[in-house]
């Protein structure tokens, strides 16, 4: 190892180890060197979802680390694998640190809209966009950030009215019962 990295450590894990598990503290992050990796998430609904399989050497493995302090998925060794850990400590020492965090913050961005879009059903990911979002989206935008049809979009708009979670002014949405709405996710 070069004198700049002499902070990694060196890990081997066997096939079918699993490296960290969600939820788990974030203490650091990892870097492939050889073998291959599942990263996978356990859905509320109780199914597995698999985000990535890598095998690139030089991937990295947990990097949500960097902004975040837990774990929001599980990663598996599929074949004898050795990868380098990297401790949050260290962190400091990496060089281009601020746009390696920046990274990790879009990247984790277009995770979650993956998993939604992915792993969860149309009318809740629309509740999730409208609850996290701080302002007013146009139905072209609600219908693209959650991945569905202007028609069904419409329709699901609907039904939240119907039901009082939500008030419709023009094309203004507010929210009337938030957490009743909370609970329909």
């Amino acid at each position: 190892m070069r004198g700049s990295l002499q902070f990694c450590k060196q890990l081997r894990f066997r096939k079918g180890e699993t490296i960290f598990e969600q939820g788990d503290p974030a203490f650091g992050f990892y870097c492939l060197c050889t073998g291959a990796v599942k990263l996978w998430r356990r859905m509320r609904n109780g199914h597995c979802q698999i985000l990535a399989l890598l095998r690139e050497p030089g991937s990295l493995v947990g990097i949500e680390a960097f902004i975040a302090e837990k774990r929001d998925y599980t990663a598996t060794a599929l074949e004898e694998s050795q990868l380098f850990f990297i401790a949050r400590e260290d962190f400091g020492r990496l060089p281009g640190l601020e746009l390696l965090k920046a990274h990790v913050r879009l990247l984790r961005l277009l995770e979650r809209r993956l998993i939604d879009t992915l792993g969860r059903g149309a009318r809740e990911r629309l509740v999730r966009l409208l609850l996290s979002q701080p302002c007013s989206l146009t139905l072209q935008e609600l219908a693209g950030l959650s991945g569905l049809s202007m028609e069904h979009t419409c329709r699901l708009l609907k039904r939240l009215e119907q039901h009082g979670y939500i008030e419709r002014d023009g094309h203004a949405i507010k929210i009337a019962e938030e957490k009743a709405l909370q609970e329909v996710i």
